[in-house]
């Protein structure tokens, strides 16, 4: 299978927040404060004011027949990336999906004269640990009862 990864235009959008909101839904990680907060935050008229303001703020990973497999929601934060948020559709995943988002964040930052992309996982959550790690991430601090009273990893890879 091919994976293409490209900047996500208007039209993705329904589908790239239906993927998304079922991820999200489906993780362990995340309370229900945070859950409503973060759909909220992404709903499909958000990511379309972020791709007005950055085309590479919202990336879709795409499979042969075109069908979206993948997301990452990220942003510009002074000369660094932040990674808010990508996932993989669940049929889709241990396929090179998430790499293939994450190389292409990689680029899209140095594009954008980032130096650095960075980001957060939940203290729990293995698989997404384990993945950084893979793509060259590495752990900066773990902070305790912070956002949404919750145990974050924050991480950074230097470009």
């Amino acid at each position: 299978m091919k994976i293409t990864v490209r900047p996500a235009e208007f039209k993705d959008l329904v589908k790239v927040y239906k993927l998304f909101s079922g991820i999200l839904e489906g993780l362990p990680y995340y309370n229900t404060l945070a859950k409503t907060h973060e759909l909220q935050k992404y709903t499909p008229l958000k990511l379309q004011e972020k791709i007005s303001q950055d085309p590479y703020s919202v990336l879709v990973a795409l499979d042969d027949a075109e069908n979206i497999i993948g997301f990452c929601f990220n942003h510009f934060d002074d000369y660094t990336i932040w990674i808010d948020w990508f996932g993989v559709d669940s049929l889709m995943r241990r396929k090179g999906v998430a790499i293939a988002i994450l190389k292409a964040v990689f680029e899209s930052a140095k594009k954008r004269g980032a130096h650095k992309v960075w980001c957060d996982t939940r203290s729990n959550n293995e698989p997404s640990k384990s993945l950084l790690r893979k793509a060259g991430f590495k752990e900066i601090v773990e902070i305790k009862n912070h956002w949404y009273k919750q145990d974050f990893i924050l991480w950074e890879r230097v470009l």
